[in-house]
């Protein structure tokens, strides 16, 4: 566990995710899930005494939604997250053949929702529980159903997937224009001295934002020209070799992180086919 501010901290799970505790004197809200339901009471004594009471899922990825069953808490998400995944044949084959590749738990959705969360919001809901509040904020750019949890008292920002550091993004369900857009906000001095976590690399900077944000720029402003063009899917598929040189990664990585953006962009473009 990494203590954040006495009552926040975050831990990765088994699945990768960086998943936080905000800890109250009424029970204690989690930011996505450890992967186990009784993981999180081994987090420091304070939260051992505390059941969760809210468990707020910044996505609708697929690892996500899979460490939360379980859990006998109040599930919050944004109302995108309840909206059906489209069928695609070609994305559906894709995946399928992803799955074997060891890149399974990053898949970007899942085509059936688990179940429905007991509480979801369209723009803004805030928690006010224990003297504690939580400001959760729709952002779409990384993912339709995305979520930012702000909050403002211990100038603390969980981001999801929003920021990834040394990988590639997860392009299925992202908005590149509001993507672009979040990174500019995130890197301004609105949130100058918060801690932001990112839900793949734990705490990163402003400065790593900013790289951050000069990547979905690029991203963006391709996957424009490709739009107005009408290209075919093999077209979008050239992008990956290009934004793979804009990242630093092991050699190792090579395959999944090109999986990841093959699956993502195939998703992508069924999705957004008029």
């Amino acid at each position: 566990m990494q203590e954040l501010t006495p009552s926040v901290a975050i831990q990765q799970n088994a699945l990768g995710l960086y998943t936080g505790i905000v800890q109250s004197s009424e029970g204690n809200i989690l930011i996505d899930s450890p992967y186990r339901t009784d993981d999180y009471k081994a987090w420091g004594n304070r939260a051992a005494k505390s059941d969760a009471i809210f468990l707020v899922l910044l996505d609708t990825q697929y690892d996500r939604t899979l460490s939360a069953k379980g859990f006998d808490c109040i599930i919050v998400s944004q109302s995108d997250y309840l909206l059906p995944a489209k069928p695609r044949q070609q994305a559906v084959k894709l995946q399928e053949e992803l799955l074997g590749t060891g890149d399974g738990h990053e898949q970007s959705g899942s085509p059936t929702r688990p179940y429905s969360p007991e509480i979801s919001f369209n723009q803004n809901m805030n928690l006010f529980f224990g003297g504690t509040e939580v400001l959760l904020e729709h952002h779409p750019g990384s993912n339709m159903a995305g979520i930012w949890a702000v909050l403002p008292q211990e100038k603390v920002i969980f981001v999801g997937d929003s920021v990834v550091v040394n990988q590639p993004p997860f392009l299925a369900y992202c908005d590149p224009a509001a993507w672009a857009a979040d990174m500019k906000l995130l890197a301004s001095r609105a949130y100058k001295g918060y801690q932001i976590v990112s839900s793949r690399a734990g705490l990163v900077t402003q400065d790593q934002v900013r790289e951050m944000g000069k990547l979905m720029n690029f991203i963006q402003n391709s996957i424009a020209r490709l739009q107005e063009k009408d290209a075919d899917l093999d077209t979008y598929l050239e992008l990956i070799p290009r934004i793979l040189k804009r990242i630093e990664y092991s050699p190792v990585e090579g395959e999944l992180f090109f999986n990841r953006l093959r699956w993502g962009l195939t998703t992508f473009f069924e999705l957004n086919q008029a």
